[in-house]
């Protein structure tokens, strides 16, 4: 068990890269690797199981998520990554990382609460699961530049699958199918519409939606 808490462990230290990210680059960039750590946990439950559910989740979502869908923002997105620095928050970095070690510990203390019927990976694992899910959330209030909110979603999103892969990995694959074309359709409308706004406010920061046009 060993591989897969360390791929956690590092699952969970990833989502505070995304909570101090300046640079949107660099948030997409934490994604990627979240997104390919996540694959990797399922890839390595499937060594010790067996589980052919598990090395197509695995698949599925190293190539979705680690790759497809931070190929799709990076191509609609070129300008404002290139050049995207955000320089206001709605909640200062040293703040962010106190409230994100309080969501934390609050997602270990939840998942101690909750039975685990899995024994394929440790309770620790729904903790960490538990904890991505609401750094991600959190990810999404406290930034104020659209690109790093979707990094928040999407973030959250994977702890949401982490859960789901402690909880009954069996239908792993059938909860990412679930998700994955929403996902996908929510990443290109959101991608589309950044960059719109990109063109019309020359930002991404949604502090300058102030008011509608009609």
């Amino acid at each position: 068990m060993l591989p897969e808490i360390t791929l956690a462990a590092l699952f969970l230290l990833v989502s505070f890269q995304l909570i101090v990210a300046r640079r949107l680059r660099t948030a997409v960039g934490a994604y990627q690797l979240q997104s390919w750590l996540l694959g990797g946990i399922a890839i390595a439950l499937f060594v010790h199981t067996h589980l052919t559910e598990l090395l197509l989740f695995g698949l599925l979502i190293v190539s979705l998520k680690g790759v497809a869908i931070p190929t799709l923002l990076r191509r609609r997105m070129r300008v404002a990554l290139s050049a995207g620095r955000e320089s206001s928050y709605h909640v200062g970095f040293p703040t962010a990382l106190l409230l994100g070690a309080a969501l934390s510990l609050a997602g270990f203390i939840a998942a101690s609460r909750i039975p685990s019927p899995s024994h394929l990976l440790p309770g620790a694992d729904l903790g960490i699961g538990i904890a991505v899910l609401l750094l991600g959330l959190f990810t999404t209030t406290a930034r104020r530049d659209g690109v790093l909110q979707m990094g928040g979603l999407l973030a959250a999103e994977n702890g949401l699958l982490l859960i789901g892969l402690v909880l009954a990995p069996r239908l792993s694959l059938l909860i990412e199918f679930a998700l994955v074309l929403d996902v996908l359709i929510a990443v290109v409308v959101m991608s589309f519409l950044l960059a719109r706004m990109r063109e019309e406010v020359f930002s991404t920061d949604t502090s300058e939606l102030t008011r509608l046009r009609g």
